[in-house]
């Protein structure tokens, strides 16, 4: 299911915190929006990778600051954020480009972590070759912070 964002920082921090964000910027009372929703859910439920891509939505009448920085000026807008920079953008309501675009990243997601498999050193078994391993690797961790019901921050690490 896609995240729906409640503030600029929850936004800031999604598309940061993923390689991929693929926004749906939409109205409530927009039909073309309705009309394609139940396609941008199915896409979110099919290839959301935590860490790598996630799926959100953003109600440009909640949200006027981000829909204002994003330049949106008509709905539904998705756009494609990359590493944090905006790379594609989709205007009105297209199934078959926006399939197209969600599927081509899966598979860039997908391969790029077939590679990173392959390319892994294979586990050590002895305990002083892994100690060796695990210091000569650079770790890093990704989360977020979200708002829980009772009105403090949490933090999740994916």
């Amino acid at each position: 299911m896609p995240t729906e964002i409640s503030a600029p920082l929850h936004f800031r921090t999604l598309v940061t915190g993923h390689t991929y964000v693929i926004a749906d910027f939409y109205a409530t009372w927009c039909p073309p929006c309705k009309a394609i929703a139940p396609v941008y859910e199915q896409l979110s439920k099919a290839h959301s990778v935590p860490g790598k891509i996630c799926f959100v939505k953003i109600n440009v009448d909640e949200q006027q600051e981000i829909a204002a920085q994003n330049g949106i000026q008509a709905m539904p807008t998705f756009l494609v954020f990359k590493d944090g920079k905006k790379i594609e953008e989709i205007k009105g309501a297209n199934p078959p480009a926006l399939k197209k675009i969600v599927e081509r990243i899966a598979g860039e997601v997908k391969s790029a972590s077939a590679q990173q498999k392959s390319t892994a050193p294979p586990k050590a078994t002895e305990e002083k070759t892994t100690e060796s391993t695990n210091a000569a690797e650079e770790k890093t961790v990704s989360g977020s912070y979200g708002m829980t019901s009772n009105k403090s921050w949490k933090m999740s690490l994916n």
